[in-house]
């Protein structure tokens, strides 16, 4: 090891120095952010960030499909499609097929994740939620309120019960009106089986004898492992009818066949339909924008070559001049023989050719 003039003293001593190892030195973020650039370059022309943009995007797009339900579903609507191809567009992405291509990865990532979010949502529910009628007693002389069913998830072969209560504006009793359950069982994709069940008034002992006050119908259904939507309906019997629902429930089935449900209902939902319709609107836009601007272009160069191509009249040779005589260049003709179409002088007196005498 070398040591230093300034430890010199000490050599004779025999005492040994060492020197400390140098601390390392610290990253600054300019480095950092140098270093980051330089990796997401290399990153950016492989297949791999297409993948990673097109699954982000979808992810967000399928987040959209929660704001649906909210009052922005309109803006939320536009923006699915919109989000769907300003983003590749502003990431360079330029070819017609690609963007086609993005429409299907997008979305079928969003409908999956929608679905599996809706599925998650319903499975997690413990209670029904109460379900009451669009009208009030200010605008229909009956309401329905507090519709649900006991219990809400439960395996096949429960006997479930439902439960209702309707009030009315005026003194009245129960045997006056009729309460129905709207029972739906989705058999397949596009098969439904409807059920309307009576339900009955529960006595005097849990609710009011008097509609005004607000009375209790109830009927119990033993139901099956299926996917069930339920709802409520009454009349008056003179033709006035109010409805309240509907609503998923109970839940029997699995969560896979909720999970195979939610995907056939997005995937076909208005939603949906709507969002993609407007990005192939986006996109031909788009398209046509191009293609015009593109025969704006060339047209102007095949302009600007025709402008620098010779005309016809240059191409002709210029006319040679008069041949001289003597040094001296040959006079003009000033008149024409009217006779002939000779060409004479003006101090001709008659013509050259055809020996017209010229009037003064």
């Amino acid at each position: 090891m070398e040591v230093g003039p300034e430890n010199a003293a000490f050599q004779g001593s025999g005492i040994s120095i060492y020197r400390a190892p140098a601390s390392p030195r610290s990253v600054t973020r300019e480095e950092l952010l140098v270093s980051f650039r330089t990796l997401f370059q290399k990153f950016r022309p492989t297949l791999w960030f297409r993948i990673t943009y097109l699954v982000l995007l979808g992810v967000i797009v399928g987040e959209l499909y929660i704001l649906t339900l909210s009052p922005l579903a309109c803006v939320v609507v536009l923006l699915m499609p919109v989000s769907a191809f300003v983003v590749p567009y502003w990431l360079g992405e330029r070819k017609l097929r690609r963007f086609a291509g993005n429409l299907v990865v997008v979305f079928l990532i969003a409908i999956v994740l929608a679905a599996a979010m809706s599925t998650g949502a319903l499975l997690a529910q413990k209670d029904a939620v109460p379900e009451q009628s669009f009208t009030d007693l200010s605008n229909s002389p009956m309401a329905l309120s507090n519709g649900t069913v006991s219990p809400y998830r439960a395996p096949p072969q429960t006997s479930f019960m439902f439960q209702v209560t309707l009030t009315t504006a005026k003194n009245d009793t129960p045997d006056n009106y009729r309460v129905f359950l709207n029972l739906t069982v989705v058999l397949g994709i596009n098969n439904f089986d409807r059920r309307p069940f009576r339900m009955t008034y529960l006595g005097a002992n849990a609710s009011s004898n008097n509609t005004k006050t607000g009375s209790f119908f109830v009927v119990n259904q033993t139901l099956e492992d299926s996917i069930y939507g339920y709802a409520f309906s009454v009349t008056d019997l003179r033709s006035n009818w109010t409805y309240a629902g509907p609503d998923l429930g109970p839940v029997t089935a699995s969560s896979w066949t909720f999970y195979g449900f939610f995907l056939y209902v997005t995937g076909l939902s208005q939603v949906t339909i709507l969002a993609v319709v407007t990005y192939f609107a986006i996109l031909f836009l788009w398209w046509y924008t191009a293609r015009a601007r593109e025969a704006r272009v060339k047209a102007m160069a095949r302009s600007a070559e025709r402008s620098k191509e010779p005309s016809k009249d240059d191409s002709k040779e210029t006319p040679k001049p008069a041949l001289t005589f003597g040094g001296k260049a040959a006079k003009a003709t000033a008149f024409t023989c009217t006779n002939c179409g000779a060409d004479v002088e003006e101090t001709d007196a008659k013509c050259p050719k055809c020996g017209a005498v010229f009037e003064d």
